[in-house]
């Protein structure tokens, strides 16, 4: 009933799973399927990947009940960063995850959270894994750090701003990606993400997709939303080549350009989300990334998981 809604509401739209953690529920390739089923063409889970990593037969199950992207929680390429903001080894475990979802055909977008002096060197480490595995690895996504719960009253928020990732990308590249090679949202309002789109060369070299733009004033929501939905669903989605998930084959010097330029894409991207101390009203009014309630609202994403220093909410855990 819920996605029945949604699609009344919205006319269409990308869905996320997440949660919690949504693995953890047993019928979740039932919940993929009715998904699929409601009219949702692209459904993406949200996973900290461990039960993914036990085996390969879940991507597998995921991929037949119409899954087509994996946003795998993906913080460093170190256990001391694992250690740190998840409290267990779990790089291998991370690898491993990705492993089983490549071979199951979904796409997989790198994600990881951003806190200063602890992953702030990996940047660039991150998105080099994703260079390594590519044409399944479709994205590396940066979430800086936000600030949810109870804080005490002298508490001192240490954010990690959207400037300072994209000129820590330039540096620790030595210049292969540029601060200026990343353009603002189409969708959100311009102070909430960044994006850039490269293709990998058969030498490893970068090229970069698309124009800079220095239009950085928030577009109305609906013409950002309807034109986000495609480009997100085509690049995080497993690269498709007539009808069958890309391979090695032959091809002419044509045919290789054509190939490359369709599966050895990468995103390089980032979101800040709001808290208390950064909440912006102007943000909020354009956000299209939305949480759906079980009457049919949808949630601004960062108005749903605020919280006051208190913890205090002002639509998680209340009643509809």
């Amino acid at each position: 009933r819920m996605f029945a809604q949604i699609m009344k509401r919205t006319g269409g739209c990308n869905l996320q799973l997440s949660g919690g953690e949504p693995t953890m529920r047993q019928d979740l390739p039932e919940i993929v399927a009715l998904a699929k089923k409601a009219g949702f063409t692209f459904i993406q889970l949200n996973t900290n990947g461990l039960r993914l990593a036990e085996g390969p037969q879940l991507a597998q199950t995921l991929a037949q009940a119409g899954l087509a992207s994996v946003f795998l929680q993906f913080d460093g390429v170190t256990d001391q960063v694992y250690n740190l903001l998840r409290g267990r080894d779990l790089w291998a475990i991370k690898k491993q995850a990705v492993v089983h979802a490549a071979a199951a055909g979904l796409g997989i977008v790198l994600v990881p959270t951003i806190v200063r002096d602890v992953n702030t060197q990996q940047l660039w480490d991150i998105v080099r894994f994703a260079l390594q595995h590519q044409p399944h690895v479709r994205g590396v996504h940066f979430q800086p750090i936000s600030y949810f719960g109870r804080y005490p009253a002298d508490f001192i928020p240490d954010h990690v701003t959207l400037p300072e990732l994209m000129t820590g990308l330039e540096v620790q590249s030595k210049g292969l990606v540029k601060a200026q090679d990343f353009l603002p949202p189409g969708c959100e309002h311009a102070l909430c993400s960044f994006s850039g789109k490269f293709m990998t060369t058969e030498d490893q070299s970068l090229v970069r997709l698309g124009q800079s733009s220095c239009d950085c004033t928030p577009k109305p929501a609906e013409e950002g939303a309807l034109k986000s939905i495609g480009v997100t669903a085509r690049q995080w989605a497993a690269p498709i080549i007539d009808g069958q998930p890309a391979k090695d084959q032959p091809q002419n010097d044509l045919d290789r350009f054509v190939a490359r330029a369709r599966t050895h894409t990468l995103t390089i991207s980032a979101m800040a989300f709001q808290d208390v101390w950064s909440v912006n009203l102007e943000r909020l009014q354009g956000c299209c990334i939305h949480v759906a309630q079980p009457d049919g609202r949808l949630i601004p994403f960062c108005a749903y998981n605020l919280t006051s220093t208190q913890g205090q909410t002002l639509y998680r855990n209340q009643r509809c």
